[in-house]
């Protein structure tokens, strides 16, 4: 288990929500955050403490050419789904495997947090949310997680390597 695997277990573990790969960009994975923490017993997410990445910060990025099957649309006009061939990206680059990637996020393939090595992380940037990151800094060291810039001001994210 690498140290972000074992960071959000920990964190989980202090109420903290910790997601990898949410949907698209940070507006949308605010939005998209559930509402529990723990489906079955209806634990509430505090959205004082979240920490999470979303697709655009583990993205891979294809350098190929335009997907024959839906001329670079990146979803079957038929069925108004993905496109099966270059799962909604539009480009197809040679010899690349997509299903060694998270396609979960619709138009995005994206590297899994054992693929990568840091990120940029979104966080609640109110005060009692920078507050409640700063108390949690300890944790994401001893999980072998290094905090490579906060500025303790809530109005950047943070980068995160492990």
């Amino acid at each position: 288990m690498n140290g972000f695997r074992k960071m959000q277990e920990r964190l989980r573990e202090e109420g903290w929500y910790v997601g990898w790969n949410e949907p698209c960009c940070q507006s949308c994975a605010w939005s998209c955050l559930p509402d529990y923490l723990d489906e079955d017993e209806k634990i509430d997410v505090d959205y004082s403490k979240v920490l999470f990445n979303h697709s655009q910060d583990c993205e891979v990025y294809l350098e190929g050419e335009e997907c024959p099957v839906c001329e670079g649309e990146g979803y079957d006009i038929d069925t108004d789904e993905d496109c099966s061939e270059c799962f909604g990206m539009g480009e197809i680059e040679e010899d690349f495997d997509a299903s060694e990637f998270d396609t979960s996020v619709s138009g995005f393939v994206c590297q899994s947090p054992e693929q990568q090595t840091s990120s940029l992380f979104c966080f609640d940037g109110s005060k009692e949310g920078v507050e409640n990151f700063k108390a949690i800094v300890p944790i994401i060291e001893e999980c072998g997680v290094t905090v490579e810039s906060f500025d303790e001001t809530g109005k950047s994210r943070i980068e995160l390597s492990w």
